[in-house]
């Protein structure tokens, strides 16, 4: 879970803990990277907003589907315009959802995308 927003980055980490996911939790699109390299294999999905400090979600994404093609990736923003979701898939990833969302909705959408 990559997001700037330390309560909402924490809430989603113990709402998908709860489903028994194992959640590793960056600030920014570096530290998302980072958790990438750090465990090779373990990561299967990565969540971020668009909004982050420094390296920003749409070049987070890039990066990701780059280095790990595999790997599911959601993009999440408050400004959920039809051209920001375009952008976001184009970018590489698979969903996307305009804030404020269904924290039910997103985690459903995980559920789904890992199985």
């Amino acid at each position: 879970m990559v997001e700037d927003d330390q309560d909402l980055r924490q809430l989603f980490g113990m709402m998908l803990s709860a489903e028994h996911f194992e959640v590793y939790e960056a600030a920014d699109g570096i530290a998302g990277l980072k958790a990438l390299e750090d465990h090779p294999g373990a990561i299967d999905l990565v969540l971020t907003d668009l909004g982050l400090p420094g390296l920003g979600g749409v070049e987070l994404i890039s990066r990701v589907r780059a280095a790990r093609p595999t790997v599911k990736i959601i993009g999440t923003s408050g400004f959920g315009s039809r051209n920001v979701r375009e952008m976001v898939l184009s970018a590489g990833a698979d969903e996307f959802f305009s804030k404020p969302f269904s924290m039910g909705d997103v985690i459903e959408k995980v559920k789904n995308m890992t199985q």
